[in-house]
């Protein structure tokens, strides 16, 4: 089974249970086969307006139109509230025939206020929970794509020590000895290891910063190096196992005061 189907039983099992509990709590335990019948009507409608709130209205609220998601979750319920007469009368009456109570009910819409609030709690309630379920989906979801940028995370132990950097989905644990220059590439940066390589969503400017104090500097615009790695200095870069960084005119008087050496 692929998740799509789980997905689609998952939806389906939820509906059928809803149906059969809402059913059971309308009837009070008394005429519970009446209220099946009923609620199959209800609890249609009510699906009808989850799936609208979720899959339209919401990205209203996304894009944070507020006044245009109420206006049309307001009519969408009063729409449905007036359609639900229509429907329920005639599914009992085919449902439940010799019942002469029962007459045919042609459609109008219901005007009174009073009559309005009260029965269209079940859709109104319907609305409500699938909006408050999708905002806190959409925050669930926001958590778990956390930008790289705010995942520069210090561990409680070892602060000084290691660096917690995420890459796509992956979170990576690297200690700070183990990186020999980190390489910008616009809102990108490439994280140089001794056994690896590694691209996260940062800026060289705000790590200057955070690196600053564990032993890096930075020697161009494009490069910031780990100071203890550094073999040999030259007057235009700086050599590091494997690599020749480029020390830039702007940054040449730092890299001097830091080796503390003519270049």
């Amino acid at each position: 089974m692929n998740s799509r189907h789980k997905k689609i039983y998952q939806h389906l099992g939820f509906w059928l249970v809803f149906w059969f509990v809402q059913s059971l709590l309308f009837s009070g335990g008394r005429h519970l086969d009446f209220y099946l019948v009923k609620n199959l009507v209800i609890v249609g409608l009510q699906i009808i307006i989850v799936y609208v709130n979720w899959h339209l209205l919401f990205r209203l609220i996304a894009t944070k139109r507020y006044l245009l998601f109420s206006l049309i979750s307001i009519s969408l319920v009063y729409l449905i509230y007036s359609v639900a007469y229509t429907l329920i009368d005639a599914t009992l009456s085919m449902a439940f025939p010799n019942i002469k109570a029962l007459t045919p009910y042609k459609f109008r819409w219901v005007t009174s206020f009073w009559t309005i609030l009260s029965g269209s709690a079940p859709y109104s309630i319907a609305l409500l929970g699938s909006t408050v379920f999708g905002l806190i989906r959409e925050n669930n979801n926001l958590i778990n794509q956390t930008p790289a940028s705010e995942t520069f995370e210090k561990p409680e132990e070892e602060v000084e020590n290691t660096l917690m950097l995420k890459e796509g989905k992956v979170i990576h644990r690297l200690a700070i000895e183990d990186i020999l220059f980190v390489q910008g590439m616009k809102e990108y940066v490439s994280w140089h290891t001794k056994d690896k390589r590694l691209v996260t969503l940062h800026s060289l400017s705000s790590l200057e910063d955070q690196l600053g104090d564990k032993g890096f500097l930075r020697t161009h615009k494009s490069f910031i190096v780990n100071t203890k790695c550094v073999n040999a200095i030259r007057y235009d870069s700086l050599e590091i196992p494997g690599t020749k960084i480029p020390i830039g005119r702007s940054y040449r008087s730092r890299v001097q005061d830091c080796f503390q050496s003519e270049i």
